[in-house]
């Protein structure tokens, strides 16, 4: 038995033995991942099993986030740093080679590609889809000249910055040199939102953060991280405390209409700031349930960063991700929140972003 066939049969004995995947034909609550890098990272795209993972786990939307600038980092101990420089044109090379890589996959394996508010409503209506994104704008190296090609290569969800120093903007986990927005970065907010591409602000510096909203002229996203009373600081000692998102912050995004996306970070060691473990899925449920009293059903998503996460995840499948939504349903949510958090946040930020 080969490797997809084994993912398959895995995926589909899990989504079935979900209270939430109904057995009488009723279609189950559609899930959406804001952030996920399946088949980049762990496992090989081509054999990685992340079509028959979505359908087979009734998984609508999957933001599915090209690394712009993952040759160019690695993993410590404390987190992720830079550890080359990228020379003129490799970043858009990288780019154009990887989202190359993507667009086979998804034409192969009959996945539809996100581009429009109506791809939107099929996908909710029950045929699957990958929404293009990138993590960080490094790609542009620089120019806004390139959005446009992007664009018309079907990228329609933009996370501004990630790990590498960027003309963007600064970023949580390094020490600012912008300021918060460069002027490149200003004019690249409001060309994505001119154009139709969802901004996404995760990673960005607080002042990043506050600037980009100013901007912007619809709903934004922030779609993986994690809430807590306060905000990183990128001085903290492990890159997960970096990447907090304060209280306030997430009501300013929510404040606008937009939505936040908590990640699936599992720990070995859980914290009293972050008590998820690796693996424990319903821990992770309870942290989007925490969010969702503090600022609102409307404005809490799922970001897995499936593979992202390395070894430290809660969920690494979407039959896990299923799972995680049975136990939001333990958690006595109402329905129309747990439809919410696991699918319509997402699309509504989407088509809201959408021009077409």
């Amino acid at each position: 038995m080969d490797s997809k066939r084994r993912l398959f049969l895995r995926a589909t004995a899990a989504a079935l033995a979900s209270p939430a995947y109904a057995l009488d034909g009723a279609r189950p609550v559609p899930i959406a991942d804001m952030h996920s890098h399946y088949g980049m990272l762990l496992r090989k795209m081509g054999d990685s099993g992340l079509a028959a993972d979505m359908r087979a786990s009734g998984v609508a939307l999957v933001a599915w986030k090209l690394i712009a600038d993952n040759r160019w980092i690695r993993a410590t101990t404390f987190g992720i740093e830079q550890v080359s420089v990228p020379a003129a044109g490799d970043l858009a090379r990288h780019f154009d080679s990887t989202l190359e890589r993507m667009k086979a996959y998804l034409a192969a394996e009959k996945l539809a590609v996100v581009r429009t508010r109506a791809d939107v409503d099929a996908c909710l209506a029950g045929v699957p889809g990958v929404v293009v994104a990138s993590e960080g704008a490094d790609f542009l190296e620089g120019r806004l000249e390139g959005l446009g090609r992007a664009y018309d290569a079907g990228l329609r969800h933009l996370q501004l910055v990630h790990y590498i120093a960027t003309p963007v903007g600064d970023f949580q986990t390094a020490r600012p040199t912008h300021n918060g927005l460069s002027q490149m970065g200003r004019e690249l907010v409001a060309a994505c939102t001119d154009k139709g591409i969802l901004v996404d602000l995760a990673h960005c510096s607080a002042a990043a953060l506050d600037q980009a909203l100013a901007i912007a002229k619809g709903p934004v996203v922030w779609s993986h991280g994690w809430v807590d009373a306060r905000e990183g600081d990128w001085r903290d000692q492990y890159g997960y405390l970096s990447r907090r998102l304060s209280i306030d912050q997430a009501k300013k995004i929510a404040d606008r209409g937009g939505v936040v996306g908590v990640w699936g970070l599992g720990l070995l060691r859980p914290t009293g700031a972050w008590p998820v473990g690796r693996g424990d899925a319903k821990a992770y449920a309870r942290e989007l349930a925490a969010l969702v009293d503090k600022i609102g059903a409307d404005h809490v998503a799922i970001g897995t960063d499936i593979e992202g996460m390395g070894r430290d995840w809660t969920v690494n499948s979407y039959g896990e991700v299923r799972g995680m939504i049975d136990y939001l349903q333990e958690l006595k949510l109402p329905e129309a929140t747990i439809e919410k958090v696991a699918c319509g946040n997402y699309a509504r930020v989407l088509k809201s972003a959408f021009t077409t």
